[in-house]
């Protein structure tokens, strides 16, 4: 009989991601307040909310 696995399998390895970070429209009060909140949250090491005001700043555009 072989020995029990203790573990489920190898980890997986996820790419490292360094996209740019997209820039704010000019002249748009909804991209100049989602810099703004993501400057902030930088400032004190809130990365998810970094994350997030990236994604709504990527889909922000439809609205232009």
């Amino acid at each position: 009989m072989s020995e029990p696995k203790t573990y489920p399998s190898a980890p997986v390895e996820l790419p490292l991601r360094l996209d740019v970070e997209p820039a704010p429209v000019e002249g748009c009060a909804g991209c100049a307040e989602l810099v703004s909140v993501r400057v902030r949250a930088r400032a004190v090491g809130d990365i998810t909310t970094v994350t997030d005001c990236n994604v709504y700043l990527r889909r922000h555009p439809e609205g232009h």
